[in-house]
């Protein structure tokens, strides 16, 4: 008896949305990357709708739930909380940090959540436009970084008073951030495809991501492909056990931050990095030891949502560090959530490496280069830098779909 094949139901408003996010990443990525928060909260508002039906994941819901509750809780002691008055001025809404983690929890998850309904074809058209978007910051980025940002600088001065060449090299540098997160997606889409030049392909789009990154003066994108990269080959040709170990060497990076900047410091460590480390890293080192040293003043409670801010000079806005933050700004209950959201996320990839270890290579590596950019360069709360990490999961699961029927 020959049983007839379900058609996969259509998911033309999803498709959609997750066409319009891929359109938007290379032009809010290259021109205005604070524009990521907004394009995945309206992304999120859009598709909300579409999750009546559908059943989101509880675990790590909770977890975030539960850090956001607590940053919450935490105004109460914080040195950075501003006064409820402040809410009548829209101006200053943008202070209230714990307030725009609860919308973007709201508004991200539902992004994410609904676009993990996709159909099959839907994503494959989402796939193929997140790829030339890629290939595109790969490629503006290395010729920028050439011509020192003149490309940028033009751009930016139709529209805005004159940037100088410096800021405008910085600004460029930023378009390698989604760059680097949505590579390996798009690796495991040419993966599938099976055409001779996929390699070279490839190839080149990470030594212009690479080269941008490195002529435009950042560190953390490149750390984060070679790192991504192990992540990547080690579920590769390891499989499970590889992830599997991913899972407490994550959770450690969360749950000892503090105690092994202070152990660095106190056996000498960070005396030898600061002799043969460059100026910015340099620069880290100071404000991590610092840090360490504040957490254990509050190590229990923290110091409160954005506290990190108030510390003048030795923290300039953030510790550039997302562990050593949480562990300032929220305790030991913020490191904690931190560490169980991911540790779910790395569970879920373990059975994405059971059914392929190309998604689960793709997924693994996304997790680590995430995580090895937030832990140098961002602060924790940026709007911005959660949506990217939205859309990195967003673009895997497109990846994930669009590959599913080549592989």
């Amino acid at each position: 008896m020959i049983q007839a094949t379900v058609p996969e139901p259509r998911t033309r408003w999803l498709g959609a949305l997750a066409v319009f996010a891929m359109v938007m990443t290379p032009l809010v990525g290259y021109l205005i990357p604070l524009w990521y928060a907004a394009v995945l909260s309206l992304v999120g508002l859009l598709a909300a709708p579409t999750l009546v039906r559908s059943r989101a994941p509880l675990l790590p819901m909770l977890a975030l739930v539960i850090l956001v509750g607590w940053a919450l809780i935490s105004l109460n002691w914080s040195p950075a909380a501003p006064h409820l008055a402040d809410l009548k001025r829209d101006k200053d809404v943008e202070k209230f940090t714990a307030l725009k983690l609860v919308l973007q929890l709201a508004l991200y998850g539902a992004a994410v959540a609904a676009l993990a309904q996709m159909s099959h074809r839907s994503a494959r058209l989402a796939g193929r436009v997140m790829l030339v978007g890629v290939a595109f910051l790969g490629l503006i980025t290395f010729a920028d970084g050439v011509l020192k940002a003149a490309i940028y600088q033009v751009l930016h001065n139709l529209t805005e008073e004159p940037i100088r060449p410096d800021l405008a090299m910085v600004k460029v540098s930023m378009a390698t951030y989604p760059a680097i997160l949505l590579f390996w997606p798009c690796v495991r889409i040419l993966d599938a495809w099976n055409f001779r030049g996929r390699n070279i392909a490839i190839a080149l789009i990470a030594v212009c991501i690479v080269a941008g990154a490195h002529l435009t003066g950042a560190d953390a994108p490149i750390a984060a492909l070679i790192l991504g990269g192990v992540a990547w080959l080690g579920t590769r040709v390891i499989g499970k056990p590889f992830v599997r170990g991913l899972i407490p060497a994550v959770s450690a990076l969360f749950i000892f931050a503090p105690m092994v900047v202070l152990w660095g410091v106190r056996s000498g460590l960070f005396a030898w990095l600061y002799m043969i480390a460059p100026a910015s890293w340099d620069h880290r080192l100071n404000i991590w030891a610092f840090t360490g040293n504040l957490i254990v003043e509050h190590a229990l409670r923290g110091w409160g949502i954005d506290a990190s801010r108030t510390f003048g000079p030795a923290i300039p806005l953030h510790t550039h560090n997302a562990a050593l933050q949480l562990w300032l700004e929220l305790g030991a209950l913020g490191a904690a959530m931190a560490a169980a959201f991911f540790a779910w996320v790395l569970y879920r990839i373990v059975g994405w490496t059971g059914e392929s270890r190309r998604d689960g290579a793709m997924a693994a590596a996304v997790t680590v280069s995430y995580l090895v950019i937030g832990g140098l360069s961002f602060g924790v709360w940026q709007e911005w830098w959660l949506a990217l990490g939205a859309l990195a999961a967003i673009a895997c699961g497109v990846a994930q779909k669009s590959s599913a029927l080549r592989a």
